[in-house]
C-alpha cells in the first residue's frame, strides 16, 4: 500500500484520511513569514496612505517629513542593511491612531500599507536590521 501526504495549512494531511494537527490554521492563526532582506542590499520602500486623513512620513538620517494625501503614494526611499539603516516613521497630522501593514514585494521591495486604527497614538516605525530583518514598532 502506498502512503502520500501533503502540508496544507500548517497540518500534515495523510493519505489515509488522517490529519495531524499543525502549529495553525490558514488565515486565522499562522503567524506571517518574517519580512527578510539580503543584508548589505540596497531596497526600495513604496509608502501607500490607505486612511481617508493625510499624514506624513520621514525618513530618519535621510528626509524631511513628506506630507501624503490620503490614497496617496509616496515616491520611493532607499535604503539598506548597513549604517545607516534604513529606519521610517509615519504619524496622522491631526494626532490619530495608524497602524502599519509591510510587505516583502520582491527581493529588493518594501511595500508600507497605512490604515486607519491600532492601539496607541502617536508615531509609528519600521527599521531595517544589519541582518536583513523588518521591524515595525
Amino acid at each position: 500500500m502506498k502512503h502520500f501526504a501533503w502540508v496544507f495549512g500548517g497540518s500534515l494531511l495523510l493519505g489515509q484520511g488522517f490529519a495531524i494537527a499543525g502549529t495553525c490554521t490558514a488565515e486565522s492563526s499562522c503567524i506571517p513569514p518574517r519580512l527578510q532582506f539580503v543584508p548589505g542590499q540596497i531596497i526600495r520602500v513604496e509608502v501607500i496612505n490607505r486612511t481617508a486623513i493625510p499624514i506624513e512620513v520621514q525618513q530618519l538620517g535621510g528626509t524631511e517629513p513628506i506630507f501624503l494625501s490620503p490614497e496617496g503614494m509616496s515616491p520611493f526611499f532607499w535604503g539598506g542593511t548597513i549604517k545607516p539603516n534604513l529606519s521610517l516613521i509615519f504619524w496622522d497630522v491631526e494626532g490619530g491612531k495608524l497602524i502599519l501593514n509591510a510587505e516583502q514585494i520582491d527581493d529588493r521591495l518594501l511595500r508600507v500599507e497605512i490604515l486607519p486604527g491600532g492601539k496607541i497614538e502617536g508615531d509609528s516605525s519600521i527599521y531595517l536590521h544589519d541582518d536583513g530583518r523588518i521591524e515595525v514598532f
